[in-house]
């Protein structure tokens, strides 16, 4: 009887264990849940996202003169907390970026004094590539950033990716598929 009561752990990698994040905002829940080495990010509006292994998944809200800006930062390095510009879609801080750093915010952005220059896009997204997404102006060195509107579910969301300016094809590859499995 006593031999039947006990029960026997044994070591399971870390990798098979399942973690979920949670964080809490005024809309809702938001997670990142790894499972088997696969993170997906879902967001309390009903849309979720990979995140590459490596790679950070950061819930944010920003507000700024009655605007707030809410989502996802996706980042292939540690970066603080996007902030609002007036003006401009929310995005990556530039100056904290590394060359080789990659920045992806997916978020509301209801800024009114943002200009929305080509239509807004439906899932699935095609990937940074310069035809459908507004691509922005850089100094030499300095990274570049490439914006799309979207909606789903009834919400226009922005995608703002930040490309430090050493940024490797293969690199740009992962953004791409991070992009596809946006649903």
């Amino acid at each position: 009887m006593r031999a039947s009561s006990q029960m026997f752990m044994r070591p399971v990698p870390i990798w098979l264990a399942a973690l979920t994040v949670v964080a809490c905002t005024g809309g809702g829940t938001s997670s990142v849940s790894v499972n088997n080495r696969t993170q997906i990010y879902t967001d309390s509006t009903g849309w979720s996202i990979k995140v590459p292994p490596g790679w950070h998944a950061v819930h944010f809200s920003a507000t700024k003169d009655g605007v707030t800006a809410t989502g996802v930062q996706l980042s292939n390095v540690r970066l603080p907390l996007p902030s609002l510009v007036a003006g401009y879609p929310i995005q990556v801080n530039g100056r904290v970026l590394p060359e080789d750093g990659i920045g992806l915010i997916i978020a509301t952005d209801p800024d009114p004094k943002l200009v929305h220059d080509a239509p807004v896009q439906r899932l699935p997204l095609p990937a940074p590539n310069g035809r459908y997404w507004n691509i922005g102006s850089a100094p030499a060195g300095a990274p570049y950033i490439e914006t799309l509107w979207f909606s789903a579910h009834g919400k226009t969301f922005i995608a703002c990716a930040k490309i430090g300016s050493q940024t490797t094809g293969r690199q740009l590859a992962v953004v791409a598929a991070v992009i596809r499995s946006l649903h």
